[in-house]
């Protein structure tokens, strides 16, 4: 792989220039939000739009910048070092993920209704996926009724939901196949009721109950086969879901490194003593590998040599750089001792956001036996052509 330090430094310079006050200005408040579990305030998430940041990825066709999968991904991992809010950078990319997913459709009216304004910043978006099973035993159900449709059932989590206006869900039909379909916040029947979850809690995460929603039929995204559409979309947050903790995992480093710097134990800073520097080089390894493995997973979609729906390259990147995000908060606590424990409110909250990531999207168990047998079955076929 090419040397990306430059590229990155340019991102790094575009991040702050055009959108670092703003980040500063969603990091101000984060402490206070998580504790009271709110979002980051909608008009800091429209300055940030209107600034370019959601159309930055889009295709020009909807108003988008267009600009390459591996720019977007450094994109949000500067998001992710500027910015202390954990959640700003999966809240911008599951919101115009759902946007980009509604342009593919080629659906004029979908695009103009759903796609443009959420690039604008104009209205919000989150995906409805999970319902605590698996999708062959969904509970929600899109039942026809006449010409249009009837939209029964619940669905858990949903990133982004309490200030999301339309949602992309996947019910299972009549004959249980599986449905993606578009649902307004504003539909009658719908309740959105605010989550509370173990971390991510400036996520503004949300469950959604339907009851007997009536859904027009001009509001189906893909009729059929909608569970290969959502692992389309869990497929890419494997890739995007881990960009902005990169950053912050980096941030972490540095801040861990400059405190212990300060720190004076037995004459010397704690910096300098030869178990702290074992595991400060243990945290850099860490990121530089993680990113390494992350960049070349970009890489390999941007070229267009991802598999649509499970992609081994981009799914082991998402395990490993998940492994390595986690050990470098684990290590950042244990060597600021007291300090990670009581003196600063951030990296408790960093472990709570970040220990998600090996759960989202596919847990990284399941990710094993996917790789694995992936591994087996490749096996099988270059023993079949005579391969060693």
């Amino acid at each position: 792989m090419d040397d990306l330090s430059d590229r990155r430094a340019e991102i790094a310079e575009l991040v702050d220039t055009r959108w670092g006050a703003l980040l500063d200005e969603v990091s101000r408040t984060v402490v206070e939000r998580d504790e009271a579990r709110q979002p980051p305030p909608p008009d800091l998430l429209a300055a940030l739009a209107a600034a370019g940041l959601h159309r930055l990825s889009l295709s020009p066709e909807i108003g988008g910048a267009g600009v390459d999968v591996l720019t977007w991904g450094m994109v949000l991992e500067q998001i992710g070092y500027r910015c202390a809010d954990s959640a700003l950078p999966m809240i911008i990319n599951h919101t115009i993920d759902i946007a980009r997913f509604v342009h593919e459709s080629g659906r004029a009216d979908l695009i103009k209704r759903y796609a443009v304004p959420i690039g604008e910043g104009t209205i919000g978006a989150g995906i409805a996926y999970t319902e605590d099973a698996d999708p062959w035993s969904f509970h929600t159900v899109l039942r026809r009724k006449g010409d249009d449709f009837v939209l029964s059932g619940a669905k858990s989590y949903v990133t982004a939901g309490v200030m999301s206006d339309v949602f992309l869900t996947y019910p299972l039909d009549e004959v249980g196949d599986m449905v993606a379909c578009l649902v307004e916040r504003d539909d009658p029947g719908v309740t959105v009721t605010p989550a509370e979850p173990l971390g991510m809690r400036t996520a503004g995460a949300a469950g959604l109950t339907f009851e007997d929603v009536p859904l027009p039929a001009d509001r189906i995204l893909q009729a059929s086969d909608g569970l290969t559409h959502a692992q389309r979309f869990l497929s890419n947050q494997r890739l995007w879901i881990t960009c902005g903790p990169l950053g912050r995992a980096q941030r972490v480093l540095e801040d861990c490194a400059a405190r212990l710097s300060t720190s004076i134990r037995y004459g010397e800073p704690v910096a300098e003593l030869k178990n702290v520097e074992s595991t400060l080089g243990r945290m850099y390894v860490a990121v530089e590998t993680a990113r390494v493995m992350l960049y070349h997973a970009l890489s390999h979609v941007g070229a267009g040599r991802a598999e649509p729906v499970f992609d081994p390259i981009l799914s082991a990147a998402k395990y490993f750089a998940a492994e390595q995000i986690r050990f470098v908060l684990e290590s950042a606590f244990r060597v600021l001792g007291g300090y990670g424990f009581y003196g600063t409110p951030h990296l408790g909250r960093y472990m709570r956001d970040f220990s998600g990531l090996t759960l989202v999207a596919g847990t990284n168990d399941i990710l094993e036996v996917n790789l694995g047998a992936g591994v087996v079955a490749r096996a099988g076929r270059t023993k079949e052509k005579g391969g060693r």
